[in-house]
């Protein structure tokens, strides 16, 4: 895949490495974590790349408007709120980072685990008169 670098878009707050990266790689990145909806609309078809997290949902109508966008990065696995259809017939490459919350949830398993076997709910549920 071959990007224009131009501008991006952060429209959620995500780790300061990516922006950082992006510059690294001659990319314009914008802040746009604290504008409303219909600034995000008005300036969406400026930019080649959005950053965005689960807050925003980046359906069809916003993915019209967008008409020089070659990319949207989901800072998180899941793309429920990317409309992936719309994306992949106007050639945007969708991102997401699957991993990026693999430790936490493995230290979540871990806890309830621990939870399971020292049978720490029963003992807490256990009323004493």
């Amino acid at each position: 895949m071959s990007l224009e670098l131009g501008k991006v878009m952060f429209i959620d707050t995500v780790h300061s490495v990516l922006e950082q990266r992006l510059q690294e790689m001659g990319f314009q990145c914008e802040d746009y974590t604290q504008k409303n909806k219909e600034d995000i609309y008005t300036y969406i078809s400026d930019f080649q790349g959005v950053v965005i997290r689960s807050k925003f949902p980046f359906d069809q109508n916003i993915i019209n408007k967008a008409s020089k966008l070659q990319f949207i990065a989901r800072s998180g696995s899941g793309m429920e709120n990317i409309d992936l259809k719309s994306a992949k017939e106007k050639n945007i490459t969708c991102f997401n980072s699957p991993e990026g919350n693999k430790d936490a949830v493995a230290e979540h398993c871990i806890g309830m685990l621990l939870s399971l076997f020292n049978k720490i709910i029963q003992s807490n549920n256990i009323s004493f008169k």
